[in-house]
Protein backbone atom coordinates (compact mmCIF):
# COMPACT_ATOMS: atom_id res chain seq x y z
CA UNK A 1 0.00 0.00 0.00
CA UNK A 2 1.41 3.35 -1.08
CA UNK A 3 0.00 6.59 0.26
CA UNK A 4 0.09 9.69 -1.91
CA UNK A 5 -1.44 12.89 -0.51
CA UNK A 6 -1.05 15.45 -3.32
CA UNK A 7 -1.30 15.56 -7.08
CA UNK A 8 2.45 16.16 -7.36
CA UNK A 9 3.16 12.95 -5.46
CA UNK A 10 1.63 10.86 -8.25
CA UNK A 11 4.35 11.49 -10.84
CA UNK A 12 6.86 9.28 -9.01
CA UNK A 13 4.24 6.55 -8.73
CA UNK A 14 3.51 6.24 -12.45
CA UNK A 15 6.43 4.09 -13.54
CA UNK A 16 6.51 2.27 -16.93
CA UNK A 17 5.20 -1.00 -15.43
CA UNK A 18 1.92 0.62 -14.39
CA UNK A 19 -0.74 -0.27 -16.95
CA UNK A 20 -4.01 0.75 -15.37
CA UNK A 21 -5.88 2.16 -12.41
CA UNK A 22 -8.99 0.85 -10.66
CA UNK A 23 -11.33 3.23 -8.83
CA UNK A 24 -13.79 2.25 -6.09
CA UNK A 25 -15.76 5.49 -5.87
CA UNK A 26 -16.28 8.81 -7.66
CA UNK A 27 -14.13 10.96 -5.41
CA UNK A 28 -13.35 14.33 -6.97
CA UNK A 29 -9.64 13.59 -6.56
CA UNK A 30 -9.88 10.75 -9.04
CA UNK A 31 -9.24 13.35 -11.74
CA UNK A 32 -5.70 13.68 -10.40
CA UNK A 33 -5.05 10.15 -11.68
CA UNK A 34 -7.28 10.16 -14.75
CA UNK A 35 -5.04 12.81 -16.31
CA UNK A 36 -2.48 10.06 -17.07
CA UNK A 37 -4.07 9.31 -20.42
CA UNK A 38 -1.70 6.48 -21.37
CA UNK A 39 -3.14 4.29 -18.59
CA UNK A 40 -6.40 2.34 -18.65
CA UNK A 41 -8.82 3.79 -16.10
CA UNK A 42 -11.48 1.38 -14.80
CA UNK A 43 -14.31 2.40 -12.47
CA UNK A 44 -15.54 -0.35 -10.12
CA UNK A 45 -17.74 1.65 -7.72
CA UNK A 46 -18.29 0.24 -4.24
CA UNK A 47 -21.34 -1.93 -4.84
CA UNK A 48 -24.42 -2.60 -6.97
CA UNK A 49 -27.37 -0.43 -5.99
CA UNK A 50 -29.94 1.99 -7.34
CA UNK A 51 -28.44 4.89 -5.39
CA UNK A 52 -27.89 8.15 -7.24
CA UNK A 53 -24.12 7.66 -6.93
CA UNK A 54 -24.38 4.60 -9.19
CA UNK A 55 -25.62 6.62 -12.14
CA UNK A 56 -23.34 9.65 -12.12
CA UNK A 57 -22.45 11.09 -15.56
CA UNK A 58 -18.91 11.74 -14.31
CA UNK A 59 -18.24 8.06 -15.03
CA UNK A 60 -17.76 9.01 -18.66
CA UNK A 61 -14.23 10.12 -17.81
CA UNK A 62 -13.10 6.50 -17.31
CA UNK A 63 -12.12 4.12 -20.10
CA UNK A 64 -14.24 1.30 -18.69
CA UNK A 65 -16.99 0.91 -16.16
CA UNK A 66 -17.04 -2.60 -14.69
CA UNK A 67 -20.62 -3.41 -13.68
CA UNK A 68 -22.25 -6.43 -12.10
CA UNK A 69 -25.09 -6.88 -14.57
CA UNK A 70 -27.28 -5.34 -17.25
CA UNK A 71 -29.22 -3.33 -14.67
CA UNK A 72 -26.26 -1.00 -14.16
CA UNK A 73 -26.14 -0.22 -17.89
CA UNK A 74 -29.89 0.30 -18.23
CA UNK A 75 -29.81 2.63 -15.22
CA UNK A 76 -28.00 5.30 -17.23
CA UNK A 77 -30.42 5.11 -20.15
CA UNK A 78 -33.39 5.27 -17.79
CA UNK A 79 -32.00 8.49 -16.30
CA UNK A 80 -31.37 10.01 -19.75
CA UNK A 81 -27.57 9.84 -19.48
CA UNK A 82 -25.91 8.93 -22.77
CA UNK A 83 -23.17 6.36 -22.17
CA UNK A 84 -21.58 4.42 -25.06
CA UNK A 85 -22.20 0.69 -24.62
CA UNK A 86 -18.52 -0.09 -25.21
CA UNK A 87 -17.61 1.74 -22.01
CA UNK A 88 -19.27 -0.99 -19.95
CA UNK A 89 -18.17 -4.51 -19.14
CA UNK A 90 -20.38 -6.92 -17.23
CA UNK A 91 -18.19 -8.77 -14.73
CA UNK A 92 -20.66 -10.00 -12.10
CA UNK A 93 -20.27 -9.38 -8.39
CA UNK A 94 -17.40 -11.48 -6.97
CA UNK A 95 -18.21 -10.42 -3.40
CA UNK A 96 -21.37 -12.56 -3.35
CA UNK A 97 -19.62 -15.91 -3.77
CA UNK A 98 -19.52 -16.37 0.01
CA UNK A 99 -23.24 -15.64 0.36
CA UNK A 100 -25.17 -18.83 1.18
CA UNK A 101 -28.57 -19.69 -0.26
CA UNK A 102 -31.73 -19.92 1.83
CA UNK A 103 -31.85 -22.99 4.08
CA UNK A 104 -35.58 -23.47 3.43
CA UNK A 105 -38.61 -21.51 2.22
CA UNK A 106 -39.21 -18.78 4.78
CA UNK A 107 -42.67 -20.10 5.68
CA UNK A 108 -41.16 -23.44 6.76
CA UNK A 109 -38.66 -21.90 9.18
CA UNK A 110 -40.04 -21.93 12.71
CA UNK A 111 -37.57 -19.61 14.47
CA UNK A 112 -36.67 -16.86 12.02
CA UNK A 113 -33.64 -14.58 12.17
CA UNK A 114 -33.90 -11.20 10.43
CA UNK A 115 -31.08 -8.81 9.61
CA UNK A 116 -31.87 -5.11 9.95
CA UNK A 117 -29.19 -3.19 8.04
CA UNK A 118 -30.03 0.51 7.62
CA UNK A 119 -27.77 2.65 5.48
CA UNK A 120 -26.39 6.04 6.55
CA UNK A 121 -27.92 9.46 5.95
CA UNK A 122 -25.50 10.48 3.19
CA UNK A 123 -23.96 13.85 2.52
CA UNK A 124 -26.99 15.47 0.88
CA UNK A 125 -30.74 15.08 0.67
CA UNK A 126 -30.58 13.29 -2.68
CA UNK A 127 -28.58 10.44 -1.15
CA UNK A 128 -30.37 10.20 2.21
CA UNK A 129 -32.06 6.80 2.13
CA UNK A 130 -31.60 5.92 5.79
CA UNK A 131 -34.45 4.38 7.81
CA UNK A 132 -32.48 4.57 11.06
CA UNK A 133 -34.86 7.20 12.47
CA UNK A 134 -37.58 4.52 12.27
CA UNK A 135 -35.25 1.74 13.30
CA UNK A 136 -36.58 1.29 16.83
CA UNK A 137 -40.14 0.83 15.53
CA UNK A 138 -38.96 -1.59 12.85
CA UNK A 139 -37.04 -3.67 15.39
CA UNK A 140 -39.99 -3.62 17.80
CA UNK A 141 -42.13 -5.04 14.98
CA UNK A 142 -39.62 -7.80 14.35
CA UNK A 143 -39.53 -8.65 18.05
CA UNK A 144 -43.33 -8.74 18.25
CA UNK A 145 -43.26 -11.17 15.31
CA UNK A 146 -41.02 -13.48 17.34
CA UNK A 147 -37.83 -12.91 15.35
CA UNK A 148 -34.24 -13.06 16.42
CA UNK A 149 -32.64 -9.83 15.16
CA UNK A 150 -29.20 -9.05 13.76
CA UNK A 151 -28.67 -5.28 13.84
CA UNK A 152 -25.88 -3.93 11.64
CA UNK A 153 -26.07 -0.17 10.93
CA UNK A 154 -23.79 1.55 8.46
CA UNK A 155 -20.53 2.41 10.27
CA UNK A 156 -20.88 6.08 9.32
CA UNK A 157 -23.97 6.24 11.54
CA UNK A 158 -21.64 6.68 14.51
CA UNK A 159 -20.15 9.85 13.06
CA UNK A 160 -23.23 11.72 14.24
CA UNK A 161 -24.32 11.87 17.89
CA UNK A 162 -27.92 11.99 16.70
CA UNK A 163 -27.71 8.76 14.71
CA UNK A 164 -25.38 7.08 17.19
CA UNK A 165 -28.09 7.59 19.84
CA UNK A 166 -30.57 5.83 17.55
CA UNK A 167 -28.21 2.86 17.27
CA UNK A 168 -27.86 2.73 21.04
CA UNK A 169 -31.65 2.80 21.46
CA UNK A 170 -32.03 -0.21 19.18
CA UNK A 171 -29.23 -2.08 20.93
CA UNK A 172 -30.97 -1.43 24.25
CA UNK A 173 -34.22 -2.86 22.86
CA UNK A 174 -32.42 -6.02 21.81
CA UNK A 175 -30.61 -6.41 25.13
CA UNK A 176 -33.85 -6.10 27.12
CA UNK A 177 -35.69 -8.52 24.84
CA UNK A 178 -32.84 -11.04 25.09
CA UNK A 179 -33.18 -10.99 28.88
CA UNK A 180 -36.94 -11.56 28.66
CA UNK A 181 -37.15 -14.01 25.77
CA UNK A 182 -33.77 -15.70 25.70
CA UNK A 183 -33.43 -14.98 21.99
CA UNK A 184 -29.80 -14.57 20.96
CA UNK A 185 -29.90 -11.24 19.14
CA UNK A 186 -26.66 -10.11 17.50
CA UNK A 187 -25.61 -6.46 17.64
CA UNK A 188 -22.78 -4.15 18.65
CA UNK A 189 -19.15 -5.25 18.09
CA UNK A 190 -20.14 -8.81 17.19
CA UNK A 191 -22.44 -7.78 14.33
CA UNK A 192 -20.43 -4.78 13.21
CA UNK A 193 -16.79 -5.82 13.67
CA UNK A 194 -16.38 -9.52 14.42
CA UNK A 195 -18.85 -10.57 11.71
CA UNK A 196 -18.56 -9.50 8.09
CA UNK A 197 -21.66 -8.40 6.22
CA UNK A 198 -21.59 -11.80 4.51
CA UNK A 199 -21.62 -13.48 7.94
CA UNK A 200 -24.72 -11.45 8.78
CA UNK A 201 -26.37 -12.49 5.51
CA UNK A 202 -25.64 -16.15 6.14
CA UNK A 203 -26.98 -16.08 9.70
CA UNK A 204 -30.25 -14.42 8.61
CA UNK A 205 -33.36 -15.88 7.00
CA UNK A 206 -34.61 -12.50 5.79
CA UNK A 207 -33.55 -8.84 5.79
CA UNK A 208 -34.96 -5.35 6.21
CA UNK A 209 -32.77 -2.65 4.64
CA UNK A 210 -32.74 0.60 2.69
CA UNK A 211 -31.63 1.58 -0.80
CA UNK A 212 -28.02 0.40 -0.73
CA UNK A 213 -25.56 -2.11 -2.15
CA UNK A 214 -26.40 -4.39 0.80
CA UNK A 215 -29.69 -5.16 -0.94
CA UNK A 216 -27.98 -6.11 -4.20
CA UNK A 217 -25.62 -8.52 -2.47
CA UNK A 218 -28.37 -10.06 -0.33
CA UNK A 219 -30.40 -10.65 -3.49
CA UNK A 220 -27.94 -13.40 -4.40
CA UNK A 221 -29.05 -15.45 -1.37
CA UNK A 222 -32.58 -15.87 -2.69
CA UNK A 223 -33.89 -14.99 0.78
CA UNK A 224 -36.83 -12.58 1.21
CA UNK A 225 -36.17 -8.95 1.98
CA UNK A 226 -38.00 -5.72 2.67
CA UNK A 227 -36.88 -2.21 1.74
CA UNK A 228 -37.84 1.01 3.49
CA UNK A 229 -39.00 3.86 1.25
CA UNK A 230 -38.39 7.15 3.02
CA UNK A 231 -39.70 9.50 0.31
CA UNK A 232 -42.04 7.71 -2.15
CA UNK A 233 -45.13 5.55 -2.22
CA UNK A 234 -44.57 1.95 -3.30
CA UNK A 235 -45.29 2.55 -7.00
CA UNK A 236 -42.87 5.46 -7.32
CA UNK A 237 -40.33 3.72 -5.10
CA UNK A 238 -40.19 0.78 -7.50
CA UNK A 239 -39.99 3.16 -10.45
CA UNK A 240 -37.06 5.09 -9.01
CA UNK A 241 -35.35 2.03 -7.50
CA UNK A 242 -36.22 -1.03 -9.63
CA UNK A 243 -34.46 -3.42 -7.26
CA UNK A 244 -37.39 -2.80 -4.90
CA UNK A 245 -39.51 -5.03 -7.16
CA UNK A 246 -37.72 -7.94 -5.48
CA UNK A 247 -38.60 -6.68 -2.01
CA UNK A 248 -41.58 -5.77 0.16
CA UNK A 249 -41.99 -2.04 0.66
CA UNK A 250 -42.15 -0.46 4.11
CA UNK A 251 -43.61 3.05 3.86
CA UNK A 252 -41.08 5.10 5.80
CA UNK A 253 -42.97 8.35 5.22
CA UNK A 254 -45.30 7.26 8.01
CA UNK A 255 -43.56 7.85 11.37
CA UNK A 256 -45.71 5.13 12.94
CA UNK A 257 -44.76 2.62 10.19
CA UNK A 258 -48.31 1.27 10.06
CA UNK A 259 -47.48 -0.70 6.90
CA UNK A 260 -45.00 -2.87 8.84
CA UNK A 261 -47.35 -5.69 10.02
CA UNK A 262 -48.53 -6.42 6.46
CA UNK A 263 -44.96 -6.26 5.16
CA UNK A 264 -43.75 -8.66 7.85
CA UNK A 265 -46.54 -11.10 7.00
CA UNK A 266 -45.26 -11.21 3.41
CA UNK A 267 -41.61 -11.21 4.43
CA UNK A 268 -41.87 -13.95 7.06
CA UNK A 269 -44.70 -16.17 5.87
CA UNK A 270 -46.21 -15.64 2.40
CA UNK A 271 -43.23 -14.49 0.29
CA UNK A 272 -45.06 -13.84 -2.97
CA UNK A 273 -41.99 -12.27 -4.61
CA UNK A 274 -39.71 -15.31 -4.54
CA UNK A 275 -39.82 -15.67 -8.33
CA UNK A 276 -39.19 -11.95 -8.85
CA UNK A 277 -36.00 -12.22 -6.80
CA UNK A 278 -34.67 -14.96 -9.06
CA UNK A 279 -35.24 -12.88 -12.19
CA UNK A 280 -33.82 -9.68 -10.73
CA UNK A 281 -30.80 -11.48 -9.29
CA UNK A 282 -29.71 -12.38 -12.81
CA UNK A 283 -30.48 -8.89 -14.06
CA UNK A 284 -28.52 -7.10 -11.34
CA UNK A 285 -25.71 -9.58 -10.65
CA UNK A 286 -24.98 -10.88 -14.14
CA UNK A 287 -26.34 -14.40 -13.82
CA UNK A 288 -22.92 -16.01 -13.46
CA UNK A 289 -22.85 -19.59 -12.21
CA UNK A 290 -21.80 -20.27 -8.64
CA UNK A 291 -18.01 -20.21 -8.26
CA UNK A 292 -17.35 -18.32 -11.49
CA UNK A 293 -17.63 -14.71 -10.33
CA UNK A 294 -14.06 -14.29 -9.11
CA UNK A 295 -12.49 -16.01 -12.13
CA UNK A 296 -14.58 -13.94 -14.52
CA UNK A 297 -13.59 -10.73 -12.79
CA UNK A 298 -9.88 -11.58 -12.90
CA UNK A 299 -10.08 -12.46 -16.60
CA UNK A 300 -11.81 -9.17 -17.33
CA UNK A 301 -9.13 -7.23 -15.44
CA UNK A 302 -6.27 -8.94 -17.24
CA UNK A 303 -7.81 -8.47 -20.67
CA UNK A 304 -8.24 -4.73 -20.08
CA UNK A 305 -4.71 -4.30 -18.72
CA UNK A 306 -3.14 -6.36 -21.48
CA UNK A 307 -5.03 -4.30 -24.03
CA UNK A 308 -2.67 -1.34 -23.47
CA UNK A 309 0.55 -3.33 -23.83
CA UNK A 310 2.65 -2.64 -26.96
Amino acid sequence: MILRRTIDDLDDLIVPSVRGVFYVNNSIRNNHMVRYSDLTHIQLLHGESDKAASVNPVMRMYDRNFVAGQAAIDRFADRGIDMPREMFRIVGRPQVEGVEQARAPIGEIEQKTVLYAPTWHGLQKETDYSSLALGARIVEGLLEAGCTVIFRPHPYSYRSRHFAAMCEEIQGLLERDAERSGRAHVHGPRAEQQWSITDCFNAADAMVADVSSVVGDFLYSGKPMAMVSMHDDEKNFERHFPMARAAYCVDGRDPHVTSLPNVLRELLHVDSRARAREVLSRYYLGGFSSGSYADGFVRACLSELNRVLP
